[in-house]
């Protein structure tokens, strides 16, 4: 696909990206926030995390990265929600404001109350090796 974005205008890449990452940010956080999923565990936030941050990297390789990582702000910003250790900040609207802007107000909350926290097991019976069982998938 790179081959064939090289020959087109700039502004026709520009908006081929825009599109794809927003498409692309979107379908990320739908993962979590779908019905079928009915606990996140910090294994699986930080598997999502690892996998933004190299989203992120890829954009801010691309010509004019800084305006087509906008895309990826809500995706970032509900992970840091999801890793925060002080998650009531969210509720405070000055700071939600501040760190958690463009984190929809609705999702937020239906996030955090899947999270769950980790627990110890031995590394044979780990049930956390494919990334269904991180997002605790309900078949």
């Amino acid at each position: 696909m790179n081959s064939t974005l090289l020959g087109l205008p700039r502004e026709i890449k520009e908006l081929i990206y825009f599109d794809a990452l927003s498409h692309a940010a979107n379908k990320i956080l739908a993962l979590p926030l779908s019905l079928e999923v009915k606990h996140i565990n910090a294994h699986g936030v930080s598997a999502l995390a690892q996998d933004v941050q190299y989203l992120t990297e890829f954009v801010s390789s691309l010509e004019n990265g800084q305006m087509l990582k906008e895309n990826l702000d809500e995706l970032q910003q509900t992970i840091n929600l999801m890793q925060s250790d002080n998650q009531e900040e969210f509720f405070d609207i000055s700071t939600r404001n501040k760190k958690y802007g463009r984190v929809d107000a609705l999702n937020g909350p239906l996030l955090l109350e899947k999270l769950t926290p980790v627990t110890q097991t031995s590394g044979r019976n780990a049930p956390l090796s494919n990334l269904s069982s991180r997002f605790a998938m309900m078949k």
